[in-house]
C-alpha cells in the first residue's frame, strides 16, 4: 500500500514540465524590452566575456546594450552641438541687426542713411542688395539714390493677402526693386510696410545671389523688425513727421 500510494503520488503545486524554447525566451524579451536594462546582473551572467567558444557563436549581449547606448550618446551629443551652434548663429545675426537698426537710425541725412543700408546692412545680413521703395508719384530730390518709386498696387502684387511678409526662395530680382544688382538676386524677403504718418504704402526686399537662401517657413521677424526700422529712417527725412 505504501508502495502504491507513493507511485501515484504527484507534487504539490508544481505544473507539467515543459520544454522552454529559444523562441520563447526571444518572444518574452521582446515583450518586456526593459528586462535586461532593469537587471544588468543577468547580462554579467550569461554574456561571458569571450565571444567565440569552439565553433559557436556567443553573442554579447552586455557589449551589445553598451555599444547601443553609446551610439545613442553619440546622438543626443551630436544633437546638442547642433542646437548649440545654431544658437549661436541666431544670436549673432540679433546682433549685427541690432547694430545695423542703430546705424540707419543715427544716419544724419540721406547720405549717410544710403551708405548704412546699401553697404553695411548687405554684409551684416550676408546678403547682396537691401532696398526700399515707396508707392509714391513723387520723392524728395535727394533720396533719388535711396528711395525707389513703386507703381500703385505694386506691394499688394508682390505680398499678397493678409500677410505682412513673403518669401522667394527661387526668383530673378525685379529692376523696379533691386535697380543694377537685379541681375545677381535670385532668393529674397519682402516686408509690406503699411501707409500712415505721412507715408504711403511701401515695400522693404532682401535678397541674395543663392537660390534658396530665404526658404518658406523660416523666420522673418528680423527683416520685419530692420524693414519699419529703416521706414522711420527715411520717413524723419522725407517728413519730419515720424
Amino acid at each position: 500500500m505504501a508502495d502504491n500510494f507513493k507511485a501515484g503520488t504527484k507534487d504539490v503545486g508544481v505544473g507539467p514540465k515543459t520544454d522552454l524554447r529559444e523562441g520563447d525566451v526571444v518572444a518574452y524579451l521582446r515583450r518586456n524590452p526593459r528586462l535586461l536594462l532593469n537587471n544588468p546582473d543577468i547580462l554579467s551572467a550569461i554574456a561571458p566575456e569571450t565571444r567565440f567558444e569552439t565553433d559557436t557563436v556567443v553573442v554579447d549581449m552586455q557589449r551589445f546594450v553598451v555599444e547601443r547606448l553609446r551610439r545613442q550618446v553619440d546622438d543626443l551629443k551630436a544633437s546638442s552641438d547642433s542646437l548649440v551652434s545654431t544658437t549661436r548663429s541666431n544670436m549673432s545675426l540679433v546682433e549685427r541687426s541690432m547694430e545695423c537698426a542703430l546705424a540707419l537710425l543715427y544716419a544724419r541725412d540721406f547720405n549717410e542713411l544710403a551708405q548704412v543700408l546699401h553697404d553695411d546692412v548687405p554684409v551684416h545680413l550676408g546678403v547682396d542688395s537691401v532696398s526700399i521703395g515707396f508707392e509714391a508719384d513723387s520723392i524728395p530730390a535727394e533720396a533719388g539714390h535711396i528711395i525707389r518709386t513703386l507703381a500703385p498696387g505694386t506691394v499688394a502684387a508682390l505680398v499678397p493677402g493678409d500677410v505682412s511678409t513673403r518669401i522667394r526662395a527661387e526668383t530673378e530680382g525685379e529692376t523696379m526693386l533691386y535697380g543694377s544688382a537685379a541681375g545677381l538676386v535670385r532668393s529674397d524677403a519682402l516686408v509690406a510696410l503699411p501707409d500712415g504718418e505721412g507715408l504711403p504704402a511701401g515695400l522693404f526686399a532682401v535678397g541674395c545671389r543663392n537660390p534658396g537662401h530665404f526658404e518658406p517657413g523660416q523666420g522673418t521677424e528680423l527683416i520685419a523688425f530692420l524693414g519699419h526700422v529703416t521706414r522711420y529712417a527715411v520717413g524723419r527725412w522725407w517728413t519730419l513727421k515720424l
